[in-house]
């Protein structure tokens, strides 16, 4: 099999960008009732853009003859019923059809007279703010040398008016960066070829170099095509066919952004990739946050427990009504996503929050998807199913599940302890632990697994200085439980038995972690050097209660 011929992705090099989209204007903040697209001649000559096609897959419009935009110049396409609306804003074209942009989300794209594809924008709500989302905003490209560039590169207008049409636009590019694109997926698209996607757009030359792709096995990348029309994605043609029963390892280097030189060298990433095995059957819920803090989302953690790539594509998520049946079944991904054996992925409608709220080791394994049906914050249904409706996992949670002690349960996640013990099992299930930030999105649950051996607790050292020289200037108390989910408090008192510092009070334990103590008192004040007693009390949902006692010396240079 050859590589299907792509589309021109001239966006990398590029003269004319799109720079300005209205998709949703009503209500009006004081520009015209009506949508309107705004190109760009980014380059340093006269560029003539006659016949030139504007499209959003569905509508094509062609510019008319003899249009010419000189270097800097704004354009303005408008439906045209509306162009006398426009004059005050400059030039202006008025398309019959307009191709109208969805509110909900869509792409918009430019051909030249040739029909090779000149640039693209996915137009996306999610940029605007609560305020912003209910309409009379346009979103702007921030940067045009990097118009190839979508991401954080594109924002709503500041413009008092909703919109900067047919002039500078009103975003700031000092705050600009380029993202560095990073393989975050890579997947069989058939036999012989293979699909990566990337974080962000790629450099077109360096993604096309077939030595930037090193197979472990003997699998060689004979060919390679950037995909249009975001340049996040990668094909590659194979130098023999892949094996179905196979999970390959596959290292990608040298990239570099799309507007940057490709780069020589650099970060490497090494992705498993196979064909998508149609049998595998043990894709399972293994994270759920289903109460989030204000303002916040929920998300889902998936777990692979099984021995074949899956096509995440092919999943519904949702929920089961009173008579039984299922309902609100969505595609549980966007696009092709393939998940390996062992691999996590966390499924959120804004990957941006769950960044700023938990600690996310590995932001690649979190997808962004309006999918997940709406989770009450004390009970409720989750069903994954294949798109045949085949039943894959299924939870039916309860805020009961958390800790019995836990008086706050916001934004705390459960986690599953045991993948292979039944999903709909109560005590497999655990409030995340507060070292954990109460939430694990992407990898290992801190309420995972039992630990072989007995209770304790025990220090590094038994003498600290916290001086800041950088040797010993942390008490580190280190635990280990059997079981998971024990309440834990530390006191901590000098060597008459004062009170100096309650250091934890009643915090979720995971089965294995540590607490720091940097020498201060419950005001933040440093404590004198002496001999300190440390009192750790545990207590599980069992019933089971114990106490440890740790002697410590703190030492200070005066």
């Amino acid at each position: 099999m050859s590589l299907l011929n792509a589309e021109n992705l001239a966006a990398q090099g590029f003269p004319v960008a799109i720079s300005e989209l209205m998709g949703d204007p009503l209500p009006s903040i004081g520009l015209p009732s009506e949508e309107y697209i705004e190109l760009t001649n980014v380059s340093d000559k006269p560029i003539n853009i006659s016949g030139w096609m504007i499209s959003n897959h569905l509508t094509q419009s062609r510019l008319p003859d003899s249009l010419v935009i000189a270097p800097g110049e704004y354009l303005l396409l408008c439906p045209g019923r509306a162009i006398d609306l426009f004059q005050e804003f400059g030039r202006c074209i008025g398309l019959r059809p307009f191709p109208v942009i969805s509110n909900a989300g869509d792409t918009i794209l430019l051909y030249d007279n040739a029909a090779k594809l000149m640039h693209a924008v996915a137009y996306t709500p999610a940029l605007f703010t609560t305020d912003q989302a209910t309409g009379g905003w346009s979103l702007e490209l921030v940067n045009t040398a990097y118009a190839c560039q979508q991401t954080g590169n594109w924002a709503p207008s500041s413009n008092s008016r909703g919109g900067s049409p047919g002039m500078p636009n009103a975003q700031d590019t000092e705050w600009f960066e380029a993202v560095q694109p990073q393989a975050i997926n890579a997947w069989g698209s058939s036999d012989s070829t293979v699909r990566i996607l990337f974080s962000a757009a790629v450099n077109q030359a360096a993604a096309e170099r077939p030595g930037n792709y090193r197979f472990k096995e003997d699998l060689k990348a004979i060919k390679a095509r950037i995909v249009a029309p975001f340049g996040r994605e990668v094909e590659l043609l194979l130098n023999k066919e892949m094996k179905k029963e196979q999970i390959y390892s596959l290292t990608v280097t040298g990239m570099g952004a799309c507007a940057e030189q490709p780069a020589t060298t650099g970060i490497e990433y090494t992705l498993s990739v196979g064909l998508a095995d149609a049998g595998e059957k043990t894709v399972r819920i293994n994270e759920i946050l289903f109460d989030p803090a204000p303002g916040g989302k929920t998300y889902v953690e998936l777990l692979h427990a099984g021995n074949g790539p899956v096509n995440l594509a092919r999943l519904q998520v949702g929920s089961r009504g009173s008579n039984g049946r299922l309902s609100r079944l969505r595609s549980l991904v966007p696009s092709t996503r393939f998940l390996y054996p062992g691999e996590y992925l966390v499924v959120s409608e804004s990957v941006g929050w769950v960044k700023q709220q938990f600690h996310v080791k590995f932001p690649a394994r979190l997808v962004e998807s309006k999918a997940l049906p709406p989770l009450s914050i004390t009970s409720g249904q989750l069903v994954l199913v294949e798109e045949d409706s085949s039943l894959l996992d299924e939870l039916h949670y309860s805020a009961d599940w958390h800790h019995p002690q836990l008086r706050n349960k916001k934004n705390i996640a459960l986690e599953r302890k045991e993948i292979t013990q039944e999903t709909q099992q109560p005590d497999n299930w655990s409030s995340a632990a507060m070292h954990a930030g109460y939430g694990t999105p992407g990898y290992q649950n801190s309420q995972s697994g039992e630990l072989a051996g007995a209770d304790n607790f025990f220090l590094e050292t038994e003498g600290f200085s916290p001086d800041g020289d950088g040797i010993q200037d942390i008490c580190t108390i280190f635990y280990r439980f059997r079981q998971a989910g024990s309440l834990t408090s530390i006191r901590i008192y000098d060597r008459r038995g004062i009170l100096k510092r309650v250091l934890v009070n009643n915090v979720i334990s995971a089965a294995a972690g540590k607490f720091l103590w940097d020498g201060t008192d419950a005001h933040g004040h440093k404590l004198p050097s002496g001999l300190y007693l440390l009192i750790a009390d545990t207590w599980h949902r069992s019933g089971k209660t114990k106490r440890y006692r740790m002697a410590v010396t703190l030492g200070r240079k005066y």
